[in-house]
């Protein structure tokens, strides 16, 4: 029955996310999309940041043209991104209600979730986002499901899969190296040096792959080479988003660290506005509309934070592996985002997953087991409350307008071929 529930749930989010379906067009969607549109396995690989996204991109692309002939190239890739979101909750859903016994929490917080700005942005938009912080959710959740069923070889063969496919659709998620050693050294019935001899074997194994791949991928399908340091060079390929001054550690303005964060972080909860740092935030002009909704959701976190530590050492005695492994995951998302490009808020969309996972384990710390179906009933109110929050914000000022188009956002030097790309037939 609960399996049923889950797929008329998602059923009926994609019925609905179809009718307002993203038409905005901006520059990193269209290059990935024309990437995928040139039918070549050089373009599918043009871009080193995400190996596993154009390339599978590419793939269905086929697939889909094998049984159906169409031009709507950009309308279907969105299409395989919302699939895979909703797909994710599915999952989501299921693993929470089997680790936490609570089934309607998990539907609640999975529905917070997809509300979540960035999350929602990304599942109707064909950018690089959201199928790689998916991976890391699942490998969080299915870690924490393994750990406590022993983690045999088996399961940290899953692990393994998923943590070298999340670091193909996206390059950043070496950072979360950690977490699947965190929990081979918390699982039982191994002495230390075993232990230890796993997680060698198991990182050997991940960086190996990973570094066969990109030279397998730089030297032999794209044929660079290691002669002048040019566009041709192998290293100029493998850094290039490092190597051009538009992203992440160019030099230019002083940046401000606190408003990066602040700003990226708030529009992965909250409507984004655009890329310039700055608060939104504003509580001696508390009921003004334009102050309201972030005065709310700032206020909101500081007082669940303000929770977790006040009860931090039971939250520990029920979480501490879900803690320790967690640590692991949102710890180097937030530094190293905030020092990259920490403004731009497609890069906290994993980070607010496990932002959601965390406020969970805070809140359900405070549980009281005299009054289990009190403590349930507002555990289940809060979240439900804060779900039609954030839909009612993010819909009105984001999904409604940008599923109404189509809308051009940074295309410069593409400007023609877009224009191309965004006569869908299918939308006539």
């Amino acid at each position: 029955m609960k399996k049923l529930f889950i797929f008329l749930l998602l059923l009926g989010l994609f019925l609905f996310h179809l009718r307002y379906l993203s038409r905005a067009f901006d520059w990193d969607s269209c290059v990935y999309a024309l990437n995928i549109q040139k039918d070549r396995i050089e373009s599918a690989f043009f871009n080193p940041h995400h190996l596993g996204f154009e390339s599978s991109g590419l793939l269905y692309w086929k697939m889909v043209r094998t049984f159906y002939q169409t031009t709507d190239i950009m309308f279907f890739l969105r299409l395989r991104i919302l699939s895979f979101s909703l797909f994710f909750l599915g999952l989501f859903i299921w693993i929470y209600y089997k680790l936490y016994k609570d089934f309607v929490l998990a539907v609640v917080l999975a529905l917070v979730i997809q509300v979540s700005q960035a999350f929602w942005f990304y599942s109707l938009h064909n950018d690089t986002p959201l199928i790689h912080s998916c991976l890391m959710a699942l490998l969080f959740l299915l870690t924490i499901y393994y750990l406590r069923k022993g983690l045999n070889a088996k399961q940290l063969a899953i692990l393994w899969f998923i943590q070298l496919f999340s670091i193909y659709f996206h390059q950043s998620n070496v950072i979360h190296f950690g977490m699947v050693p965190m929990a081979i050294f918390l699982s039982p019935n191994r002495s230390l040096g075993t232990k230890l001899r796993v997680i060698f074997v198991y990182l050997a194994c991940l960086g190996l792959v990973t570094i066969f791949s990109y030279l397998f991928v730089g030297f032999v399908i794209l044929k660079r080479g290691l002669g002048p340091i040019d566009e041709k060079h192998f290293s100029f390929w493998m850094f290039l988003y490092a190597a051009i001054n538009r992203w992440g550690t160019s030099l230019g303005e002083e940046k401000n660290y606190v408003l990066y964060f602040y700003r990226g972080i708030g529009d992965a909860f909250l409507v984004f506005q655009n890329v310039i740092p700055k608060f939104r935030v504003n509580l001696f002009d508390f009921q003004n509309p334009k102050h309201l909704p972030y005065n709310l959701n700032l206020l909101f976190w500081i007082f669940s934070l303000c929770l977790g530590i006040l009860n931090f050492r039971t939250m520990w005695a029920k979480y501490k592996q879900e803690i320790l492994v967690l640590t692991f995951w949102l710890v180097p998302s937030i530094v190293f985002y905030t020092w990259w490009e920490g403004y731009f808020f497609e890069f906290w969309v994993g980070t607010t997953i496990g932002l959601w996972i965390l406020n969970s384990f805070i809140l359900n710390s405070y549980r009281n087991d005299l009054l289990p179906k009190f403590s349930n009933s507002i555990l289940h109110t809060t979240y439900t409350l804060v779900f039609i929050f954030y839909f009612l914000t993010n819909f009105t000022f984001s999904t409604l307008p940008r599923s109404i188009g189509p809308k051009f956002g940074y295309t410069e030097g593409i400007q023609g071929p877009v224009e191309k790309l965004a006569e869908e037939t299918i939308y006539r």
